[in-house]
């Protein structure tokens, strides 16, 4: 899996490293802010990434990881 889709004022690419998913976040400036291996991520990651980010970018990425 290699995606890459805008969620707001995001960039968000995910992609599989072998068996774990990575995923990488930039703003709409071009900054990256986010780029984790999310494989077993913990409820506490998710919470981190929702604050660098937005909920929104929580719920999509995970309903990306259901489709694959």
């Amino acid at each position: 899996m290699n995606t890459m889709v805008r969620i707001g004022d995001f960039f968000v690419r995910l992609r599989d490293q072998g068996d774990r998913p990575k995923l990488t976040v930039w703003n709409n400036s071009g900054t990256k802010i986010i780029s984790e291996f999310i494989g077993s991520a913990t409820p506490a990651v998710w919470e981190q990434i929702e604050k660098l980010t937005t909920q929104e970018v929580v719920d999509e990425v995970h309903a990306l990881l259901q489709e694959k």
